[in-house]
């Protein structure tokens, strides 16, 4: 990794003259936003050229100093924590996630390659045979079809079946598995940056694999003969990394639009094994060490509207990121993968006051937070304190804002799940 010239940027952050003049050409609509500040990166990822790459971390993964002494940084520490994050997205059956994986596929056939190196895995390279019968001279004589579909000679006195039926197996097999062997060996050598894996050991240089539709067309026709599940998934995802590799490009990239969804499926999984208590006086949340709570913080949503069963009528409904009740007390948190908050969070309001009463009759502690990424240590801040003038009587209404260290959500995250 380190053969490169690194261009670090970060999520959310300026584009700067420079790295535009030198990098504007493999951008495309989506890479940028602007505003009336100017123009901010709007992805996460990687855009490799032949000498040089440019690699957007997320939002906060950096603090403003690290981004200022980019030459202090151990930078091939660092890509590897991004590239495990992106191998750990695409290889995860998790719904939440399906957007990401697009996204990933969207510049090379990632998908399909899993699938099939998984495929290799389970049951080494593909070692079906077929076998036919024809007329011929080689292979085993199968007598029953000779005599009854071989012409039959009479030569000196002796009736013959002349040319015999025989059993001939065919090699299909073998274009298979260098199908197989090409799409591993050229995957993890394009992106040996990202796979630690081993190659595949056979010779596949004898078939022309820049004529994708030939491929495609033999692939189609061996699979008329198989009938396996398996073989015939597999022959779909050969099918599909071929319909969808890019030979003509010069550069690799991935981009990834939808971090805010790695953001959410981090903190559930760190709120349901790590979350220990909120400290009312302090307003601080505290986690565990040892990752062993089973909590069950889940993505929510709630149907209000009576009307909801009126067929044909369009209602609404709310979605907190995070629901849980324990005991006296109640969690509505909601997950945040913002550069910064410079506004009121009126969805948060809203939870509050439309689910305050739902579920228990008992009146229950109600622990109102956003949950959002930062460079530093865990820091904590209220967002919003509603007035006493406008509380019930009794009631104290407050939004807090919990920090959480960017790099380590990460590490933790790879490290546990």
């Amino acid at each position: 990794m380190s053969d490169y010239k690194y261009t670090i940027v970060q999520d959310g952050t300026l584009l700067k003259s420079d790295i535009q003049e030198k990098y504007n050409r493999y951008f495309t609509y989506r890479d940028i936003k602007s505003n009336s500040e100017g123009d901010y990166f709007n992805f996460v990822g990687f855009i490799f050229t032949e000498e040089e790459a440019l690699v957007s971390f997320p939002k906060h993964f950096f603090s403003e100093e690290d981004l200022i002494n980019k030459k202090t940084l151990n930078i091939d520490t660092y890509l590897d924590l991004l590239f495990r994050l992106i191998q750990k997205c695409m290889s995860r059956n998790n719904k939440r996630l399906f957007q990401v994986k697009q996204e990933i596929n969207k510049s090379y056939p990632f998908e399909p390659f899993f699938k099939i190196y998984e495929y290799y895995q389970k049951y080494g390279l593909f070692t079906q045979e077929r076998e036919i019968k024809k007329f011929g001279q080689y292979g085993k004589i199968l007598w029953k079809d000779t005599f009854n579909k071989s012409p039959m000679v009479i030569n000196q006195g002796n009736l013959l079946f002349m040319p015999p039926v025989v059993q001939k197996r065919v090699t299909d097999y073998v274009f298979i598995s260098k199908c197989m062997a090409y799409v591993i060996n050229t995957t993890i050598d394009k992106f040996h940056f990202l796979f630690n894996l081993p190659r595949v050991n056979l010779e596949y240089r004898d078939i022309n694999f820049n004529n994708s539709e030939k491929i495609i067309e033999s692939l189609k026709e061996i699979k008329q003969f198989l009938f396996k599940d398996i073989h015939l998934r597999l022959i779909e995802d050969l099918t599909t990394y071929f319909n969808n590799e890019n030979r003509g490009s010069k550069h690799i990239e991935i981009k990834i639009y939808s971090f805010h969804l790695i953001w959410e499926e981090m903190i559930k999984s760190y709120l349901n094994k790590y979350f220990s208590k909120i400290d009312d006086e302090n307003e601080e949340i505290f986690f565990e060490n040892t990752g062993d709570k089973k909590h069950n913080f889940q993505k929510r949503e709630f149907e209000l509207d009576s009307r909801r069963k009126i067929k044909g009528l369009k209602t609404y409904k709310i979605e907190p990121d995070y629901y849980f009740e324990e005991g006296e007390n109640k969690y509505i948190f909601d997950a945040k993968y913002y550069t910064e908050i410079n506004k009121l969070d009126y969805k948060q309001i809203s939870y509050y006051f439309l689910l305050k009463n739902y579920e228990n009759d008992m009146k229950l502690k109600i622990y109102n937070a956003l949950i959002l990424p930062t460079s530093e240590p865990n820091m904590k801040n209220v967002h919003f304190h509603l007035d006493k003038e406008y509380c019930e009587a009794e009631e104290e209404f407050k939004i807090l804002e919990y920090y959480l260290n960017m790099q380590r959500m990460i590490q933790i995250y790879l490290n546990n799940y």
